[in-house]
């Protein structure tokens, strides 16, 4: 196929690390061929690396749009108070849109957003980017063959890891909801996502418990000031003293989270950013509203359930998932790729599907000693970490959910563009309903009562 061509509205870490960098990578695939970004450097650098000329770089959205189509597609990486805007113009327009995650920060927006898609029949897709794992996709055809029999319940985890809880919610852009979007919806309309895919079924009620206990001003260490620069007596004790994780503990990281706090990496800007900008800030003092630890229990069709554990206290950044089936279980950690499956006593004369990395490993571990236990490798994945991996590169994010997404919406906005039928895993009907999960859940946190939902 020809490459379709691409228009990217936010040049951030999103917009130009993971989907700009892709276009960078596979240029026979897709080229971007103009830019919206705000922020004059930003713009610059990205418009020099895809050799955007002048004319079709574009300080607003409102710009961008007020212009004949430039492109097949537009792509959306906007911070999430500036997403509604883009989405229903561009889609009146006549683009194919890919959406970052969340799709809209409130229910109000949602509303007006899906009505707008719906009114141009705009193709879309929305980066719900885990759905595209070798890891996920693994567990959801393990599920589709019956493998551990009826499903009853998923356990999904979320390990947000104390650094990265800090770095993006707390000093960070997402620091409070009303400036961006609850943290529930910011972080895990990805997880919600995936309970409603691999369970295949809109969620009937939901309720949710958490709070902010931490990082509040009464938990701050004696003498803390304002900013971590500003001679703070706990610096050997705190483990979200900011000196230490950006200049000493990154010093040889060049990219995010690096590049989130300065865009000059060196030394010196950086110790400039942390006495100056947000992310010097002692965590204790930042202001930050958003619950740092949270649990959402979620009811569906025929007596299934799923619960989501989220929270900011693990070394760890990374997902596990357990699910239990009335004839077996499945459990996986992201990060590993690792995933176990467990029948319960098989039937005489059945077997698992034949997998490329299936392991047969009858263990009989604190079970039956006939139980029959699998391991499955669903390929090597990556997180980001607090050091530079070598060979890591931007592609490797969301456990390769990132390029698996972008390979995914090439391939479909170039059948659309030829007029052949194209769908995408993910569509609106999809993210409308992760995202009402997620506006429930956070009006059960606040209420303290369930919340039913419109099946």
């Amino acid at each position: 196929m020809s490459a379709v061509t691409l228009s990217v509205v936010g040049a951030g870490h999103r917009g130009a690390e993971a989907y700009g960098d892709y276009c960078l990578r596979y240029p026979e695939r897709a080229q971007v061929v103009a830019v919206a970004e705000p922020d004059p450097v930003r713009r610059a650098e990205f418009a020099e690396a895809h050799r955007i000329p002048p004319e079709r770089q574009f300080s607003s959205w409102e710009d961008l749009l007020a212009q004949p189509k430039h492109s097949d597609g537009l792509v959306i990486a906007t911070p999430d108070l500036v997403r509604a805007g883009p989405v229903v113009t561009g889609a009146r327009r006549g683009y194919a849109l890919l959406v970052e995650k969340p799709f809209a920060p409130t229910e109000e927006q949602l509303d007006a957003m899906t009505a707008a898609i719906t009114e141009t029949g705009a193709f879309i897709g929305v980066a719900h980017v885990l759905r595209y794992t070798p890891f996920y996709r693994t567990v959801k055809q393990l599920i589709d063959e019956d493998t551990i029999g009826r499903l009853i319940h998923i356990d999904q985890t979320e390990d947000i890891g104390y650094w990265h809880f800090a770095h993006s919610y707390v000093r960070g852009n997402w620091g409070r909801a009303e400036e961006s979007s609850p943290m529930l919806l910011a972080k895990s309309c990805h997880d919600l996502d995936l309970l409603t895919w691999l369970i295949d079924a809109p969620a009937t009620s939901v309720s949710s418990s958490g709070s902010l206990t931490q990082f509040t001003p009464e938990h701050a260490p004696a003498g803390a000031p304002e900013r971590c620069t500003d001679g703070c007596p706990a610096a050997d004790t705190c483990p979200f003293y900011a000196p230490r994780l950006y200049l000493d503990r990154l010093a040889d990281h060049h990219t995010w989270p690096v590049t989130a706090v300065t865009r000059d990496t060196s030394a010196q800007a950086r110790l400039r950013a942390l006495q100056e900008g947000p992310y010097g800030r002692c965590v204790y003092r930042a202001g930050s509203n958003q619950p740092d630890h949270q649990v959402v229990t979620i009811s569906f069709p025929a007596g299934v359930l799923a619960t989501l554990r989220i929270g900011a206290f693990t070394g760890s950044n990374t997902r596990t998932i357990r699910l239990l089936g009335s004839h077996g279980e499945i459990s996986g950690r992201l990060d590993t790729g690792e995933i176990e499956v467990r029948r319960f006593l098989p039937a005489p004369g059945t077997e698992i599907r034949d997998h490329p990395r299936w392991d047969r490993d009858a263990q009989g571990r604190s079970g039956m000693p006939d139980d029959e236990t699998w391991t499955i490798s669903s390929g090597p994945t990556s997180d980001p970490d607090l050091a530079d991996t070598p060979g890591r590169r931007e592609s490797d994010g969301h456990a390769g959910g990132d390029d698996g997404l972008m390979h995914e919406f090439v391939e479909q906005l170039a059948a659309w563009t030829a007029g052949r039928g194209a769908e995408l895993p993910t569509e609106l009907r999809d993210a409308e309903r992760s995202h009402r999960i997620a506006f429930a859940a956070e009006r059960s946190r606040h209420s303290g009562q369930s919340v039913e939902l419109a099946v």
